[in-house]
């Protein structure tokens, strides 16, 4: 029997687009075994050299002048002149988007970036496409650069980011609250003593888990300093992605507290699962995952753009708190570790905006897509995951 062929792109490996991409991938092999999925890094259809610049520019920017990307992000004068490079872009990917589009021939495209949504969206209008498109919001606002008319449908996180869309005029019909697409696995639980005991940590003293992102970026050796002089006993967890040089300075340091310095984990459920706080930067999957496991979020030197969107959006949900640098979180982290009842107030909160099974309402909506219809077999969660996975 011949399943269903999807399409997808993200942008960026390691990136929350594409953690995003890989949740829907392994989601959909649940539901159809047979499908045949192709997830794609939509800068492999660019230069090199227009790949190295945008790159470089994204990370120097918010590295050395936060305050010029803040301008030049969802700034309309700037979109304005971008479509005009956006256009010659496309013009130069349609022969390589098209040769893709021949061998894969899907009966649904899905794109967790607004990058790749727009190049496909583009190629449709031009050239036509069968397939339905599919984009798929990673953070918890959008952008100038998502909206486009070829799309078909949106899945965006919550009803304010719905409300955006319906206010561009993009019907309602075409914009579906599903949550962010997450691996299945924040749905399993885990036995908390025995995951303590894995990493050498004590359930009755507050553990910190201290993340910034797949690139360890963030001022993370200031925060995890100032924490390292707090008053209560406590263990901290610090994940350090590919930040190598940092990992091998917490290897040599000699902390006051109990610190577990990790590169990169694949156990970030786990970990989660028995945090009493996270300290991060707000990225949209990174505080999808801590939603879902009803984890409240200290969060500190958001990126300005989508990163202080989500920030915003954090807050007004009483789902997290923030701390305005590396020199404040200790006492932003002493105040909540002070008072178990706001605490607690934060994780009831998580838990309310939490959508876990995000990854398998977006996939179940791709398969309706394919199938040319929105008449799937209802599908629990607990279905797709094996006992003890």
């Amino acid at each position: 029997m011949t399943g269903r062929r999807f399409l997808l792109f993200h942008v960026t490996p390691r990136s929350g687009h594409f953690r995003a991409s890989r949740a829907l991938e392994h989601t959909l092999r649940r539901l159809d075994p047979n499908a045949s999925i192709t997830n794609v890094d939509a800068f492999t259809y660019t230069s090199r050299f227009v790949r190295w610049a945008i790159s470089r520019s994204y990370y120097s920017l918010i590295r050395h002048q936060p305050d010029v990307w803040e301008y030049l992000y969802d700034n309309p004068s700037v979109h304005r002149q971008v479509q005009q490079l956006r256009v010659l872009l496309h013009r130069y990917q349609a022969a390589k988007l098209r040769r893709l589009l021949e061998t894969v021939r899907p009966d649904t495209i899905a794109c967790t970036q607004a990058y790749p949504c727009g190049m496909v969206a583009d190629f449709k209008k031009h050239y036509g496409l069968p397939a339905p498109i599919v984009g798929i919001l990673t953070d918890y606002a959008p952008h100038l650069y998502w909206f486009h008319e070829r799309v078909d449908v949106y899945v965006v996180p919550s009803e304010q980011v719905k409300q955006r869309f319906l206010g561009r005029g993009i019907e309602s019909s075409r914009v579906q609250v599903l949550g962010i697409p997450i691996d299945l696995k924040f749905l399993d639980t885990h036995p908390r003593e025995a995951v303590a005991q894995r990493f050498g940590l004590q359930l009755e003293q507050p553990i910190l888990l201290i993340m910034g992102g797949s690139s360890g970026f963030g001022p993370l050796r200031e925060i995890l300093l100032n924490l390292d002089i707090l008053p209560h006993p406590c263990q901290l967890v610090v994940v350090t992605g590919s930040n190598r040089a940092l990992l091998a300075w917490m290897l040599k340091h000699r902390f006051r507290h109990h610190v577990v310095p990790l590169g990169f984990s694949e156990q970030i459920p786990e970990l989660m699962e028995i945090a009493t706080l996270l300290i991060s930067k707000p990225g949209g999957l990174t505080t999808s995952e801590a939603l879902a496991k009803r984890l409240p979020l200290v969060m500190i030197n958001p990126i300005p753009g989508q990163e202080a969107y989500n920030a915003r959006y954090l807050l007004s949900q009483g789902a997290a708190v923030q701390a305005s640098g590396p020199d404040t979180v200790r006492q932003t982290v002493r105040d909540l570790l002070d008072n178990p009842e706001r605490l607690e107030m934060l994780r009831q909160r998580c838990g309310q905006l939490a959508r876990p099974a995000a990854a398998l309402d977006v996939a179940k909506l791709l398969c309706d897509l394919a199938d040319g219809s929105h008449r799937s077999a209802p599908v629990t969660p607990h279905e797709l995951i094996a006992p003890g996975a």
